[in-house]
């Protein structure tokens, strides 16, 4: 099953990156103008001076509770 179409504007997400694993939720989707490929706004606290960060959500997963 594709569990990226479950994730919505609010789902706590987790991905990585080259700095490691990030968990955080997502604000809102938008379209990369230049793949045509679905991306995700995703705050992570305490990271990129609050700034969310722009992932492929193919790349997300729902983030599992502690």
């Amino acid at each position: 099953m594709d569990q990226t179409k479950d994730i919505t504007i609010g789902t706590p997400v987790s991905f990585d990156t080259d700095h490691g694993p990030q968990r955080g939720q997502v604000l809102s989707f938008k379209t990369d103008l230049s793949n045509g490929c679905r991306v995700a706004l995703v705050k992570v606290p305490g990271t990129l001076n609050g700034e969310p960060w722009a992932m492929p959500v193919a790349q997300l997963q729902h983030a599992v509770a502690a």
